[in-house]
């Protein structure tokens, strides 16, 4: 059985490293996708931030007005009132705030699934060059 033919090395490292290039760009492209994936996530997020918002804005405007005048009439002064009434409304808004904050954060952000293949692939590569 003959040996290895010497020849055959160029078209040999050439191949590895056209393999090596076509794997990354894998790899590249399906972190890029679950990063797409994870910003459509967060922007859920960002959206229950909105409604807080708006939820908040509202609350105060209506609520608060309607509270404040029937505290008013149980005998408690106007701002006694008043910050009786807000102070319940910021409550909700808050609650809404601590939800939208949990579905937007790094840990959920980050590509998992591509940076554990990269590094299953450097570490096969890695024994590659050992063996």
């Amino acid at each position: 059985m003959p040996g290895p033919d010497l020849r055959d090395a160029p078209r040999l490292l050439s191949e590895v490293a056209l393999r090596v290039t076509s794997l990354a760009q894998s790899e590249f492209r399906l972190a890029k996708a679950e990063m797409a994936q994870s910003l459509s996530h967060a922007s859920t997020g960002i959206a229950f931030f909105g409604a807080a918002a708006v939820l908040a804005i509202v609350g105060l405007n209506v609520l608060a007005s309607g509270v404040v005048v029937w505290l008013a009439a149980q005998g408690l002064t106007a701002v006694q009132a008043a910050g009786a009434a807000g102070g319940a409304l910021l409550v909700v808004a808050i609650g809404l705030v601590w939800a939208g904050r949990r579905r937007v954060n790094a840990k959920k952000l980050t590509p998992k699934r591509s940076l554990n293949n990269m590094k299953r692939d450097l570490e096969t590569l890695r024994e590659t060059r050992r063996g």
